[in-house]
């Protein structure tokens, strides 16, 4: 059948609309006249649909000791910031697979984080994904506790060394060590020694300059310092050197010779252990002091029969202390006739009543007393880690091969 004129018109005009309808852009989209290929595109046009990402692996509390580990499923992780309020990101790496990311190391416990992600869906559109948890604190009975000398704010002497005690065995060494930071003004080098699987020193490869500023540093909070032995806070502790007060003791003469900053202050008469108790040579530390200290034969494994010629209970005046094995300068009235021409003590260094006065009021932690001429070395202390021959005894390539790490070090910038 023929359509007439006027219907064929109609026909084509309809036909043309439909077609109209079928090609014409959306207005939002950015195709524009030309089009544009790929995802962006996709995205952005009407049919388009955001693919929901979403973080996989946070809880509300992470484990202690643990590094932190998430999944962006279906999902391509551009970016990542861990970090606690106020703090610095985390390190971290992203995994061969492009949806998971972990920490490079245990993050601290008891710390809150924050956590945004910055990924891609499989159309390229890229999402922001934050959350936030908090780490679990290292419970009482798996805490590494410690107590350090010399204490805070203290004036200290030029041999003293940075002792840090741990009251549990450590056998992790590097990691603790590497979490204790020595800074000093003026700057030097210095070395850990691990004079126990509890204790450990730091000191100079020589004397701390006079006036040094020194900070100590325990960042141990989350470092793994044995099986089931993790630090769970950090330490810090902030001392200066005084003057170098030095007493150089010599066993044949009978004589101490006191310097301060290298000028000789006075020189004491002196008596030093009997031939059978001899002092022993070396370099001592003054580690404490008592303006009395009962001193005894018992305690000190010579005698505990009152009867035997060797037997002593006394109350010793001005107490200095070199080692804990009980080597002490201190002031012995009962042996000032032989003080100066003959050594008769059970292996301190006697003084005056005066003399022994005038020392206990000058000494501090960290003076320097040296012993030479003795018929005895320090060895047997050494092996015994006694805190007041540790530290100057040793070769300083000798100490710092006790330090875990192997190498000295440069104090940092203070």
């Amino acid at each position: 059948m023929r359509l007439r004129p006027t219907l064929l018109r109609v026909a084509l005009l309809l036909s043309a609309a439909v077609l109209l309808t079928s090609c014409s852009g959306d207005d939002s989209g950015s195709g524009g006249s030309g089009g544009t290929d790929g995802p962006t595109a996709q995205a952005e046009g009407p049919k388009a649909q955001r693919l929901p990402l979403r973080l996989d692996g946070i809880t509300d509390e992470v484990a202690f000791g643990t590094p932190l580990t998430f999944t962006v499923p279906n999902g391509h992780i551009d970016s990542v910031q861990v970090a606690p309020e106020g703090g610095d990101p985390v390190d971290g790496q992203v995994g061969d697979d492009g949806s998971s990311w972990s920490s490079s190391a245990p993050l601290e416990p008891g710390g809150a984080y924050a956590v945004t992600v910055v990924a891609s869906d499989r159309l390229g559109m890229e999402h922001t994904l934050t959350d936030s948890f908090a780490v679990g604190a290292v419970p009482d009975g798996n805490r590494l506790t410690l107590s350090m000398q010399p204490t805070d704010g203290a004036v200290v002497g030029v041999g003293a060394p940075i002792t840090v005690r741990f009251d549990q065995e450590v056998t992790e060494r590097e990691n603790v060590e590497q979490a204790m930071h020595v800074a000093s003004n003026p700057q030097v080098e210095g070395s850990w020694h691990w004079v126990s699987s509890q204790e450990a020193h730091f000191r100079p490869k020589e004397y701390w300059p006079s006036g040094t500023q020194v900070r100590l540093d325990l960042d141990l909070n989350g470092v793994q310092a044995g099986d089931d032995l993790w630090g769970g806070r950090s330490y810090d502790l902030d001392f200066t050197v005084g003057k170098a007060q030095i007493a150089t003791v010599d066993a044949a003469t009978h004589t101490v010779t006191y310097s301060v900053d290298g000028t000789v202050a006075a020189t004491w008469d002196t008596s030093l252990g009997a031939p059978e108790f001899a002092t022993r040579n070396g370099t001592y530390i003054v580690l404490e002091k008592f303006e009395t200290r009962q001193m005894t034969s018992c305690n000190a494994n010579i005698t505990c029969d009152p009867g035997d010629p060797n037997f002593y209970d006394l109350e010793v005046p001005n107490s200095v202390r070199l080692t804990w094995s009980g080597t002490f300068v201190h002031s012995a009235s009962w042996s000032e006739g032989s003080q100066g021409s003959a050594n008769v003590s059970h292996g301190c260094i006697n003084l005056s009543q005066a003399n022994g006065a005038t020392f206990f009021q000058l000494a501090q932690y960290g003076d320097i007393v040296t012993v030479a001429h003795s018929t005895r070395g320090p060895e047997d202390l050494l092996q015994r880690g006694d805190p007041g021959m540790a530290d100057w005894n040793l070769g300083w390539d000798q100490y710092v091969a006790g330090s875990a790490l192997g190498a000295p070090i440069t104090t940092d910038a203070l």
